[in-house]
C-alpha cells in the first residue's frame, strides 16, 4: 500500500503542480470586458430603393431608335423622406443626350422607398443605372 501511495505521489504530483499552474495562468489570459456599444457606428443608414411599379418604363426616343443608339446612363436622385424625387441629374452619360434626358425625366417620376437614418426616413441621394438597347 505504501509503495502504491509513493508511486501515485511521484506520478501525480508533477501533473497536479502543472495543472495548478495552468489554472493560475488562466486568470492572466482574461481580457478586459468588451463594451458592445463601442464597435457600433454612430448611425445606421439605408439607401433609397426605387419602386419601378410606380412609374412607366422610359420610351425609346424615335431619333435614337432610328440611329440604333444605345448605352448606359448613370443617374442620381435626391429622394425626399416621403419617397418622391426632389432632384434628378445625369452623373455619367450614355453618349446620347436624348437617351440621358429621357431616362432622367421618366425615372424621376418613380416613387422610392425612402432612405433612413436610425430607422427614420431621411432625404438622401441615390444612384441608378439605366441601360438602353434597341430590341
Amino acid at each position: 500500500m505504501r509503495e502504491s501511495l509513493f508511486k501515485w505521489r511521484n506520478t501525480c504530483r508533477p501533473m497536479l503542480a502543472s495543472g495548478l499552474a495552468v489554472a493560475a495562468l488562466a486568470g492572466c489570459t482574461q481580457t478586459a470586458p468588451v463594451n458592445p456599444f463601442a464597435a457600433m457606428p454612430d448611425s445606421v443608414t439605408t439607401e433609397p430603393v426605387a419602386n419601378f411599379k410606380s412609374c412607366r418604363k422610359p420610351e425609346y426616343p424615335p431619333q435614337a431608335l432610328a440611329a440604333k443608339a444605345e448605352g448606359t446612363v448613370t443617374l442620381a436622385f435626391l429622394v425626399r423622406a416621403d419617397g418622391t424625387v426632389r432632384e434628378a441629374v445625369v452623373r455619367k452619360t450614355s453618349g446620347n443626350a436624348s437617351l440621358d434626358e429621357t431616362a432622367r425625366a421618366a425615372l424621376a417620376k418613380c416613387r422610392f422607398q425612402p432612405g433612413t437614418v436610425n430607422g427614420a426616413p431621411k432625404e438622401q441621394w441615390t444612384e441608378l443605372k439605366y441601360t438602353w438597347a434597341p430590341e
